[in-house]
């Protein structure tokens, strides 16, 4: 077993509450408080299991030798935002409604990633273009287990993203059969086509953005979900309905206002810890907000 130790207490909880369906394979899977998915390195999936050591650590078991630990470590670390998050509570408490929502989620800390790969990444969020999440989860988790690699250790399977290369040779109509229309089945491939996915992690936000938005089916809206979300840039996407739902209850009465709107109060209010409050926003809208005391 290693251990991956933190300065702060974490809220594991409430990172799981990502998952919203921790039963499927998306390729996470989730029980109880047990994280469990297969990362590629190399071309080699290997099983990875994490759960709570107290509150500030994290326990983390599989198939993986010394080797492949500082790599997965540094993975998880990024993945669940397990940085020290000192400065960003200090920053919310000068915010009446960031205080709040820091109290009220207290121990969930940084904003993580919603993939451990650039391609995952894209290709979930066209999958979740005008569709409910749950049923992107759905659809994502049906891609996994036709198309993903699995690993069994310990009695468990765990499943991984797709590559590029299995998505290509899946095709349009058998990623159509997983649920996808056949515009967001044919940009999927089209960017399973792409070389060279990971060195956007390594292109400015303006370059990120412009070779997104050059893909027929990508808008602003995509491009900023996946800067945010997939790249770790410093973007707001305030084009998500939720996100506008959960500024507009915390600072306009519950009054939805416009993206551009959003997007000025998180200029002016949130900085350089935009992304980091951007998850906070999103739990709150999508499990708290109806709670009295958070409004």
């Amino acid at each position: 077993m290693w251990r991956i130790e933190l300065e702060r207490e974490v809220n594991w909880e409430l990172k799981m509450k990502f998952f919203l369906l921790p039963e499927l394979p998306t390729p996470d899977v989730v029980e109880g408080n047990v994280w469990r998915r297969a990362i590629v390195l190399e071309n080699e999936a290997f099983a990875v299991l994490a759960y709570p050591k107290g509150e500030k650590a994290i326990a983390v078991e599989g198939n993986f030798s010394t080797k492949e630990w500082k790599t997965i470590r540094e993975k998880l670390v990024e993945y669940f935002g397990l940085q020290n998050p000192e400065e960003l509570y200090k920053f919310m408490e000068g915010d009446e409604k960031l205080k709040m929502l820091r109290e009220r989620f207290y121990g969930f800390g940084k904003a993580g990633l919603m993939s451990m790969s650039v391609f995952e990444g894209i290709a979930k969020a066209v999958i979740q273009q005008q569709i409910s999440f749950v049923v992107a989860e759905k659809i994502a988790a049906r891609i996994v287990q036709k198309f993903g690699e699995t690993v069994e250790w310990n009695g468990l399977k765990f499943y991984s993203f797709p590559t590029q290369r299995a998505i290509l040779q899946a095709g349009v109509e058998r990623l159509r059969e997983c649920g996808l229309s056949r515009r967001k089945a044919g940009l999927i491939l089209e960017i399973a086509g792409e070389e060279n996915l990971e060195e956007l992690r390594k292109a400015s936000e303006d370059e990120a953005y412009e070779y997104l938005t050059s893909f027929k089916g990508i808008g602003r809206w995509t491009a900023e979900l996946v800067l945010s979300m997939v790249l770790g840039k410093n973007v707001f996407p305030a084009d998500d309905l939720g996100v506008r739902r959960a500024v507009s209850k915390l600072y306009f009465n519950g009054e939805l206002q416009s993206a551009d709107k959003v997007r000025e109060v998180a200029r002016k209010r949130f900085g350089k810890y935009a992304r980091d409050i951007l998850f906070y926003l999103f739990l709150y809208d999508r499990f708290f907000s109806k709670e009295s005391e958070l409004i």
